[in-house]
């Protein structure tokens, strides 16, 4: 539909069940219907404290150290109509984002959206005791990782993905700001800022390594003391200058094939430099 083909291991689906391809999302989408309904049957048959032994509560983590709560709460849903757009939205926006990003990061991505809430929570747990039961936030969030990757991609009725989004998490706040659910509120807002930072950093447009800031700003710091150069050493550095601009050739073929997301360290750190080298050049 959306995402890109790319045919690394990492890219392609898990397995087939028939004709129908076996994605991460698509295990989580069985694994959340599957767990709605044995939840439902036994709350009709008045046996519901299995839901109470996978929501998240904050005493119960404090006190008694059930550490398992952090990864099953999402599992509690209950029969209803927005349980099935949430499972739509998962199959068909968590698919692209896997496709896009591949399957290791986007289940480090999905496992991140599930402990943070309960780590937060945790956390400011002596002030503010909390409950977390459900999927909705971190499917969401989810939503919104393919809403970074693909704005202004139309969908239901021709409408930006990215308005969607915007309509969506501004209804949703204000539904919590009215039910003064405040910790709702944070987790889901902490949900959503953590899938755009992640997709930004994987397509290289947030920074969060404290070496490579250490280094520009030494780099920085030498340039600022270096003299002014002279035309034979600009003449004698504009070969290796070259070279590395000419490597990067590859590179962006990597990157129009399968994305920002596959690039190594190394290469990032490459195309780094010969952007650098390029904004050197273009000053000069």
């Amino acid at each position: 539909m959306f995402g890109q083909s790319d045919y690394k291991n990492d890219y392609q689906p898990l397995g087939y069940l028939g004709r129908i391809p076996l994605y991460i999302t698509t295990l989580l989408v069985i694994t959340y219907v599957t767990f709605m309904v044995v939840i439902a049957l036994l709350s009709a048959a008045n046996a519901g404290g299995f839901s109470s032994i996978l929501l998240y509560d904050t005493g119960l983590i404090l006190e008694r150290f059930q550490f398992w709560r952090f990864v099953t709460y999402p599992l509690v849903n209950g029969p209803s109509l927005w349980f099935v757009v949430e499972m739509y939205f998962l199959y068909s926006f968590g698919r692209e984002v896997e496709r896009f990003i591949g399957r290791s990061a986007f289940a480090v991505l999905y496992l991140t959206l599930i402990v943070l809430g309960p780590c937060l929570l945790t956390a400011a747990g002596t002030w503010f005791p909390a409950e977390l039961r459900g999927s909705g936030t971190v499917n969401f969030a989810v939503f919104i990782a393919f809403c970074t990757i693909y704005p202004n991609v139309e969908i239901f009725f021709t409408i930006k993905a990215k308005w969607i989004a915007a309509v969506i998490l501004g209804i949703n706040s204000l539904q919590m700001l009215v039910a003064h659910a405040s910790v709702d509120l944070l987790v889901f807002w902490a949900a959503c800022l953590v899938a755009f930072l992640f997709i930004k950093y994987l397509r290289g447009q947030v920074q969060f390594s404290l070496r490579e800031y250490l280094r520009q700003r030494r780099s920085r710091h030498s340039l600022r003391a270096m003299p002014s150069p002279r035309p034979l050493p600009q003449k004698k550095a504009s070969a290796p200058r070259d070279d590395v601009i000419e490597s990067i050739d590859p590179l962006l073929d990597k990157i129009a094939k399968h994305g920002i997301g596959s690039l190594t360290a190394r290469e990032r750190e490459k195309l780094e430099q010969a952007r650098a080298e390029l904004l050197k050049k273009s000053s000069s």
